[in-house]
């Protein structure tokens, strides 16, 4: 029987809306009620603080920012319910900023559930510090003395239960974040996240925590359902790159464009115990990442499907490679684009068991070996150009395939992404193709 991916999730979100709050910078008011847009409240944080399950806080155009070096520009206070989420987003067509210097731009913390984050700009602290300046920063391999800066170290969106209070059921979707000099998108100890359709760059350079545009780290068992827990999927990834050597070993480390990690939970002395949901990644695009563009790392049960992933391992050392996974188990990667630079690695195998990898098309190899290719199968393509429409460096760059693409109608007929990058349904009578993106027809 064929399985299309969009119909395995295990669970749906309903938001049912309550209360209707209003921010803007520029003509709110911390005495306004916020209950109308000419009536807004003047922080995020203001409304945040007075919302209840179902409500929304709609955010108008502006810049916000946190109040102290320390601080998050907002921390969600109020969990919503199953089928009443809080749903932060922007109004109508505004185009909200959140920028920051300190450890967060939006804070998910202490058990705080069922929240829908959309329509933002987050942006980070890497324009205000130097490369210099982050070598020597305190707690760095240069210089073990001091407290942790947050100025080099801060994140985009961060939603963490190492407290032993453990959010679940959080979606965040359609926002931009960047220029963090830690982390774009994390979530640590919870359970049940989505992160979808998000434009994800420039982050981690300057952090000492080795840290990556888009990761899950030791995940949480909320319940032991079956079906997907986890879905990363139609994002884009690029330029996230560790400049500054990890803390505990004074090496380069991670600047992943998507990564998931220790889902086993043994690193850390982390006592949750082996975390038993599974993750989707599909119809990402990540590309020049200084570590890989998608890889899971001493986890189990995640399936990474229809992604493209265009010469990443930017940062030398490290040439992991494009797509892969180490030391994990249940792994299913499939129909995915890997362009490696020349010379560098296409994915490697290590340690790996019960990993199913097929239809798969790598380029800048012409035969598999030892060095640029560690895995394959006779459903995968070697050595042919994807064809891709635009492959530029930047933000602009396209990766949709022309008419004459070797990856058209060659993807798994059992195990595909139903739609793709854009949302358009792949399959019409045909095989899938190959890639975070459909050919047109």
């Amino acid at each position: 029987m064929r399985v299309t991916l969009t119909i395995l999730l295990s669970f749906s979100v309903i938001f049912c809306y309550g209360t209707s709050y209003f921010v803007s910078s520029s003509s709110g008011h911390k005495n306004n009620d916020g209950l109308s847009a000419l009536h807004p409240k003047k922080l995020i944080q203001e409304a945040a603080d007075l919302t209840k399950p179902g409500d929304t806080v709609f955010v108008m155009n502006g810049t916000y920012s946190n109040d102290c070096p320390t601080c998050n520009v907002v921390n969600i206070p109020v969990s919503g319910k199953a089928g009443e989420y809080i749903v932060y987003t922007n109004y109508k067509s505004h185009k909200p900023t959140i920028r920051f210097d300190g450890w967060g731009g939006i804070s998910i913390r202490d058990g705080i559930s069922y929240i829908k984050i959309s329509g933002f700009e987050v942006i980070g602290n890497n324009a205000k510090v130097t490369l210099k300046e982050a070598l020597k920063q305190p707690g760095s391999c240069a210089n073990t003395s001091g407290t942790y800066d947050p100025k080099f170290n801060g994140n985009g969106i961060v939603i963490d239960g190492r407290n032993g209070k453990h959010p679940h059921h959080i979606v965040i979707e359609n926002n931009t974040v960047h220029d963090c000099g830690g982390g774009g998108i994390s979530a640590i100890q919870t359970d049940y996240i989505t992160v979808e359709n998000n434009l994800v760059y420039n982050t981690s350079f300057y952090s000492v925590f080795a840290t990556s545009g888009i990761s899950f780290y030791q995940f949480w068992n909320y319940d032991q359902k079956k079906g997907y827990h986890n879905v990363i999927k139609r994002n884009k990834c690029y330029n996230n790159k560790s400049l500054v050597p990890w803390f505990q070993i004074c090496k380069l480390e991670d600047g992943n464009g998507i990564i998931i990690d220790d889902f086993e939970n043994k690193q850390n002395g982390s006592v949750i115990g082996r975390y038993l949901g599974r993750t989707l990644i599909e119809n990402n695009v990540c590309w020049y990442n200084g570590g890989t563009g998608i890889h899971a790392f001493q986890s189990s049960q995640v399936d990474i499907i229809n992604n493209t992933a265009y010469r990443n391992s930017q940062t030398r050392p490290l040439n992991a490679g494009e797509i892969l996974a180490v030391s994990s188990h249940d792994i299913r990667i499939v129909n995915n684009i890997l362009v490696a630079d020349k010379n560098n690695r296409i994915n490697s195998n290590y340690k790996n068991t019960s990993i199913a990898y097929q239809n798969n098309l790598h380029y800048n190899i012409t035969t598999p070996d030892k060095i640029k290719i560690s895995i394959s199968s006779p459903s995968c393509i070697n050595g042919k150009n994807p064809n891709f429409e635009l492959p530029k460096h930047g933000l602009d760059a396209s990766f949709a395939l022309q008419k004459k693409s070797p990856a058209i109608n060659r993807a798994n007929q059992n195990l595909y992404s139903n739609s793709d990058q854009t949302g358009k349904i792949r399959v019409k009578g045909k095989p899938a193709d190959i890639g975070a993106y459909e050919a047109p027809d």
